[in-house]
């Protein structure tokens, strides 16, 4: 079992490595950019573990602990995958 910070690390790594821009943000924070809006590493432990749990469903997750994503949401499951494959 992934503990929050290599789970924090593989999504960072996976969505550069899937072509999505990684910034750091104003507060040393890394953050997703998925185009139109971004996840930081503080969403990323919020999901975690729960986002890796069978059968979640990440938009509802997403929208709990940042609503008006819905850009991230379909990204997220592409990255999600690509990790555990």
């Amino acid at each position: 079992m992934m503990d929050e910070n290599s789970f924090i690390d593989a999504v960072c790594s996976t969505a550069q490595s899937l072509g999505y821009t990684l910034e750091i943000a104003r507060n040393g924070r890394r953050q997703i950019d998925f185009g139109h809006k971004k996840l930081h590493e503080g969403h990323l432990r919020q999901l975690f573990p729960t986002i890796l749990s069978e059968n979640v469903h990440i938009p509802t997750l997403i929208n709990e602990i940042a609503p008006g994503r819905p850009c991230t949401h379909k990204p997220m499951r592409i990255i999600l995958d690509d990790m555990s494959s």
